[in-house]
């Protein structure tokens, strides 16, 4: 008895070990970058910080608000980095493609600009980026743009942003798709605002 025993525990345990969770793994698009940006003639440097995401949001899992004061991450659906690398990325191939005369670089690759050109810092700080209980998505927060000039940081536009996008579907698939075309939106309207200051001066 005790030998049956052993042995059906064994095989419950082995047939618990081989089942292997699947995750799925997500991530955001800003596009492709121009093709020959470096050999054409730039106007001013565009530097992008990382984004800053408040609390759980910079966990890895997909954020839902299930409730009013209560916000669920997904396991088994992931952001295939941390998002702030994800809305990085998604910026910087965004505004670059926008600012077709500016030299768009990450934070990481400041030395890398033209030190004689007009240079803008650009810092995303969101305080959603999730789905919310009317089945949309939402990604909110403020956007700060600095002038850098010699040792000094001025800023020269600030503005709160909220872009609330209806999911066409259920699923992790469309609450991505979504988030990702309001990023976009966000960034598009940066981009006006950097249009605007680098032709002003």
């Amino acid at each position: 008895m005790r030998i049956l025993l052993v042995s059906v525990l064994f095989l419950l345990l082995g047939g618990c070990s081989s089942q292997v969770d699947t995750i799925s793994y997500y991530q955001l698009d800003g596009g492709e970058f121009a093709p020959n940006k470096l050999g054409k003639q730039a106007r001013a440097n565009i530097i992008v910080s990382n984004p800053k995401l408040t609390g759980h949001l910079a966990n890895r899992g997909i954020a839902v608000e299930v409730a009013p004061l209560q916000i669920q991450s997904a396991n088994g659906h992931l952001w295939s980095s941390s998002p702030s690398e994800l809305l990085l990325q998604a910026s910087v191939v965004n505004l670059d493609n926008q600012l077709s005369q500016s030299r768009v670089i990450p934070l990481q690759l400041e030395s890398a600009i033209n030190a004689t050109l007009p240079t803008f810092r650009v810092d995303y700080y969101l305080t959603k980026f999730q789905a919310n209980q009317n089945g949309e998505a939402v990604i909110a927060g403020i956007v700060t743009v600095y002038k850098l000039e010699h040792t000094s940081a001025t800023i020269v536009y600030s503005q709160g942003f909220n872009q609330a996008i209806s999911l066409n579907d259920d699923g992790y698939g469309p609450l991505v798709s979504a988030l990702n075309s309001a990023w976009n939106n966000v960034n598009n309207a940066v981009a006006t605002e950097l249009k605007a200051l680098i032709d002003k001066g």
